[in-house]
């Protein structure tokens, strides 16, 4: 950045500013860097490096409000509200894993051993962590943050400073509740063959009691299920990349139509 730009950085502060927390609302939700994740002084270098860029590209032209405190602070939040918007799509999208680990370990008997989650300071499932985090190193490697990155670029143009559609949006809401069954539909069909799996070997403990009453189920059917469980598991990595490709796509489309929405 040179220094024609921070001299029109200086001269345009009110609108660097309206920028810069549309992108801190994005980054205060998104994966992997959201949340407690990370230096927030590092967050807050690299809003500010994403905001500049954004300023310097033609973009985002001069913005229209009221002369007054309170119509800044009313354009702030708005702002604030569109970044909020789109990092938690991608936030809540990828929490879907958490869902179908925690349907995971009930199955398999791990529901007592959660591990402590540093974003959202909460317990979540062992198996729910190894999917959210081979989701996180997939999605950087297949550049999926380029592609947040990109939507986010677009966002203002589709949503020029203080043209976002959002208190009594009808549109927002069916989307956002979309995005809820979209939640479910996820997290059950990647925990459905480990279901599938527990309940095959339920069945057959059943019958093995009918038949030997004398065995000792739960000493026998708690490490089968931890076994066939971890079986169905390995079993099902390698297609983990087929369900990601699928979160991808949905993270994309469910981004774009949600910009679309908020267009007035």
């Amino acid at each position: 950045m040179d220094a024609q730009a921070l001299i029109d950085i200086f001269n345009n502060t009110d609108l660097y500013m309206l920028i810069l927390v549309r992108i801190i609302g994005f980054l205060l939700f998104m994966p992997i860097i959201g949340g407690s994740n990370g230096l927030a002084m590092v967050k807050i270098g690299l809003s500010m490096a994403i905001a500049g860029i954004i300023f310097t590209s033609g973009n985002v032209v001069d913005v229209v409000y009221t002369n007054s405190i309170l119509g800044y602070g009313i354009l702030i939040a708005k702002e604030f509200f569109v970044g909020a918007i789109i990092g938690y799509i991608v936030f809540f999208i990828f929490n879907s894993l958490y869902f179908a680990g925690h349907i995971t370990d009930q199955q398999m008997g791990y529901s007592m051993s959660n591990v402590f989650d540093p974003m959202t300071n909460t317990q979540v499932p062992i198996s729910g962590n190894l999917y959210y985090f081979t989701l996180c190193v997939l999605f950087i490697v297949n550049r999926g943050h380029h592609m947040v990155l990109s939507t986010l670029f677009y966002s203002y143009k589709a949503l020029p400073i203080g043209s976002a559609y959002i208190v009594g949006n009808q549109g927002l809401i069916f989307g956002i509740l979309g995005i809820m069954v979209e939640f479910f539909k996820i997290g059950f069909l990647i925990a459905l063959p480990i279901v599938g799996v527990t309940l095959v070997l339920d069945v057959a403990l059943g019958v093995l009691v009918r038949a030997v009453p004398k065995v000792n189920v739960f000493a026998v059917g708690m490490p089968l299920k931890v076994i066939g469980g971890l079986a169905a598991l390995w079993f099902i990595a390698p297609v983990f990349s087929e369900v990601y490709y699928k979160i991808y796509t949905l993270i994309s489309d469910t981004l774009l139509s949600s910009i679309k929405v908020m267009m007035q």
